[in-house]
């Protein structure tokens, strides 16, 4: 399979930078506006304000001329997500088709694996205590040849366990399961009086409901003067 699947658009070679007009204006106005030092008449506040309105100008100059530059790249990129959208609607969707089934498959068999496992060890458990039993009666008699028999049949126990618990269930290796927890608000109100702690202030819906009253339990709400 190709490595991409999308045509590349031939747009990396184009070169976007600055003018040198966009420069000098910015230096201009840098020189100027360090040249005020105070604000303490009528004319060193006109020229303080004068000096702002330069530095305003170039910078929704530079806001305007970054939106419009980027605005072909905007595009192209909104044209690759939405052909990437379509292409994995289908995928997608049939992907959490068969996980779903896949993942209910094996965590059956996993739980029928951990039954297998626990009927095996307690059938081990047994077989072994029993073959316990005759080794000692085969040391107290010491029977060699008893002795090594019963070894030999508890190893085979353990073969007869393992290969016994590895044939009662037929999980799909290399899969795993993921558990995951979903929820649906049903009710806002009684949530929001529970537990209140889940929600989280809305900016700006708050600076909605400063306009119409500043006096709003929980805020603590003040006003900051700047020059614009």
């Amino acid at each position: 399979m190709s490595d991409n699947l999308i045509t590349l658009p031939d747009i990396y070679e184009t070169e976007i930078e600055i003018i040198a007009e966009a420069f000098e204006l910015k230096a201009n106005a840098i020189r100027e506006s360090e040249q005020i030092t105070s604000v303490e008449d009528s004319f060193e506040a006109a020229h303080a304000a004068d000096a702002m309105a330069t530095l305003k100008q170039l910078e929704k100059g530079i806001a305007d001329s970054h939106k419009h530059a980027k605005a072909p790249v905007l595009r192209i990129g909104r044209h690759i997500d939405g052909l990437k959208k379509d292409y994995l609607c289908e995928i997608e969707s049939e992907r959490t088709r068969l996980s779903r089934m896949l993942g209910a498959y094996q965590s059956a068999e996993r739980e029928k694996q951990r039954k297998a496992e626990e009927e095996a060890r307690r059938k081990e458990h047994e077989a072994i205590e029993a073959e316990k039993q005759n080794q000692l009666e085969a040391l107290i008699s010491n029977d060699q040849e008893a002795l090594k028999a019963s070894d030999e049949a508890i190893e085979r126990v353990k073969r007869e366990s393992a290969a016994e618990i590895a044939s009662q269930h037929s999980a799909v290796k290399g899969v795993r399961v993921r558990t995951s927890v979903k929820f649906e608000i049903e009710d806002v109100a009684l949530l929001l009086k529970n537990r209140p702690d889940l929600f989280s202030p809305d900016e700006i819906k708050i600076r909605a409901a400063l306009k119409i009253t500043q006096s709003i339990s929980g805020l603590k709400v003040w006003e900051e003067k700047t020059a614009y």
